[in-house]
């Protein structure tokens, strides 16, 4: 994991498919697990010195908790296969995108673009023109990228197009 990963606000589909299929999992068994006790201590099969009429409204209290927390799991576990679906058509998304730009993004071309004529830059300078420019190419190629997505895809080009993507952002990140 680099340090864009951390910094970045663009989350993909399949990681949001992954934490609301672990978020299921999770409220599952915890509405389960509820409901096994509420059942145990119902039944009086758990220990415990209190009157029934405490035991069977802490029962209902817990009972309905877990009920919640039962629904609220199924739910997510209904998010999840809808994302997971979202997640294929954007991965495939990305993968045109980012076969265009080995294409069409040259090294060569950009750093004549952002470089000129004998001009020195600092690696930030050069980084942040390099990025600037693969947006604005990226944005002409494909209008209705949400900007989050946009600024992640550009963030990947530059990272396919350059070799020595690290000592670039190792200078950022001093």
């Amino acid at each position: 994991m680099n340090w864009n990963d951390k910094l970045s606000s663009y989350q993909s589909k399949s990681q949001k498919a992954e934490e609301a299929k672990s978020s299921a999992v999770a409220l599952l068994i915890i509405g389960g697990c509820g409901l096994v006790i509420v059942l145990l201590w119902a039944f009086n099969l758990l220990p415990g010195n209190i009157s029934i009429v405490r035991r069977f409204m802490l029962c209902g209290i817990i009972g309905l908790f877990s009920i919640v927390f039962l629904i609220m799991g199924f739910f997510s576990i209904r998010s999840s296969k809808r994302l997971r679906i979202g997640a294929k058509e954007e991965d495939k998304r990305t993968e045109e995108i980012l076969k265009w730009a080995r294409e069409n993004l040259k090294k060569e071309v950009l750093d004549e673009k952002v470089l000129g004529e004998g001009e020195e830059l600092e690696e930030e300078e050069k980084y942040f023109r390099r990025i600037s420019l693969i947006s604005a190419c990226l944005n002409e190629k494909y209008m209705n990228l949400e900007a989050d997505y946009a600024e992640d895809i550009s963030e990947q080009i530059y990272q396919q197009t350059y070799d020595n993507a690290s000592s670039d952002r190792g200078a950022i990140a001093s």
